[in-house]
Parts: structure tokens; sequence; C-alpha cells
């Protein structure tokens, strides 16, 4: 099935406790407070987990995903303009004062396709506006993700998540039970991603314009060499 079709449904309860959203959006509305922003773009935006957490802060929003099944649960979430659309081909109504990426949406972009997509979004914002974004790191996809398998058990569904590291990218399968009646049907899915150096990033973003003013841990934390989750904040030229 494609990525994240029958999975949007039970994405919030399986990823309950996997990421600090809360903080993470207090970094990044700081960025935009510190640059007057009123609107932003949430590129990859999932089931608007962070959308709602910056409308409810004040920002207009605008939610890209090309999950129409993840669109279906951001838009019960909050008030924001919702948007079908590969964020590779990204065309807003107009440009922007911001935009973000989080939770490993970079980390879906291959290699040879991050100078377009910087170029899209770049495209997309007004000048001297941000980009934030964050990609799981290499050491994450390589020591921690890579060749293992997960699973995670309810009452009436189980996920078992089987990764296979190779030629920098994992390549996950995900199978899922899901009680119906007295038995359960089963859904497969497929993600690839990638694993991006900071130099790859870094050399992207500055081919395709934009300057790099902040790379951190995890919103905002210091780098170390087994950091799990690498964050950007750019700007537009």
């Amino acid at each position: 099935m494609e990525p994240y079709s029958i999975l949007a449904k039970y994405y919030d309860k399986f990823s309950a406790d996997d990421c600090d959203y809360g903080a993470w959006a207090q970094y990044l509305l700081k960025i935009a407070s510190s640059c007057g922003a009123a609107e932003a773009a949430d590129l990859a935006c999932g089931t608007g987990k962070m959308t709602r957490l910056l409308v409810q802060a004040g920002l207009r929003m605008t939610g890209i995903d090309v999950s129409g099944d993840m669109l279906n649960v951001a838009r019960s979430k909050c008030r924001a303009v919702f948007v079908q659309q590969d964020m590779r081909k990204l065309a807003l109504t107009h440009p922007t004062d911001m935009a973000v990426c989080v939770n490993d949406g970079v980390n879906y972009i291959h290699p040879e396709e991050l100078v377009a997509f910087f170029a899209k979004v770049a495209a997309n914002l007004k000048c001297g506006a941000p980009f934030v974004f964050d990609v799981s790191s290499p050491y994450k996809l390589r020591e921690i993700i890579g060749d293992k398998v997960f699973y995670w058990d309810g009452e009436d569904e189980t996920l078992l998540w089987t990764n296979r590291f190779a030629h920098d990218s994992v390549r996950m399968d995900l199978t899922l039970f899901v009680r119906e009646g007295d038995g359960y049907r089963r859904y497969d899915e497929r993600h690839v991603q990638y694993a991006h150096t900071t130099e790859r990033l870094a050399d992207a973003l500055d081919t395709s314009g934009f300057d790099l003013r902040e790379v951190s841990d995890c919103y905002g934390k210091e780098l170390r060499s087994d950091s799990v989750r690498l964050t950007f904040y750019a700007t537009k030229r």
C-alpha cells in the first residue's frame, strides 16, 4: 500500500510518546517571533501534530502532505489550510513567512533531489524567511534503527516494523494487523529513508539559496557524536 495510507488512522496511537512536539514548537515559535512571522507552511505535516500547536500559538498555517489519509486526520485537529501535495513540487498560493518540516520528512528526499527540493522551498518563501527542519541522523538510522525489528502490540492492532540498512538508506517494512470480527486483517507498507550527513545538507542548502544559521541536536540542544535528531535552521537569501 502507499506509505501512510492505512497507517494514518493509527499513526498518533503508535507514535504517542516518540517526540516532544511541545518543546519543538517552542523552538519554532521563538524563531517565528524573532522574524515577525505571521504565517507558515508545515511540510510533510502528517496528522497535523505540529500544525495544531503552531495554530494554537497564533500562526496562520498551511499543512502540506502527500498522503490524503494523513491529512484527513489533520483536518480534524485544527483550523488550518491543508493541501495534498508532494512537497518536492511545493507550490503555495503566495510566498510565506516561514516553512517547517518536522519529524524526518527530509529523510524521505533522495540525496539527488535535495537541491531541487530546497530550491522549491526557497521559491515559496519571502526573502529572509526561516526554514527549519530536522532529520534522523546517520547514527540513528545506522545504529539504532538499521537492521532491527520493532513492534507495537495493542488490544486490536499489532504493528511489526522491520528495517534493513544498506547504501546509506534504510528500508522500512511495516506490517499492521487489525482485528476485524473474529480475525485479523493484514496491511503492508514500505518506507525508505536516506541517511543525510550534515555536510550534504549544508551544501544543498547553500546551493539552493539558503544561509545556514544553526545546526543543533533536537531543536536547540548541543550537538553530540551520537545525536539522533539533527535540526537545521536556515534563512532564504
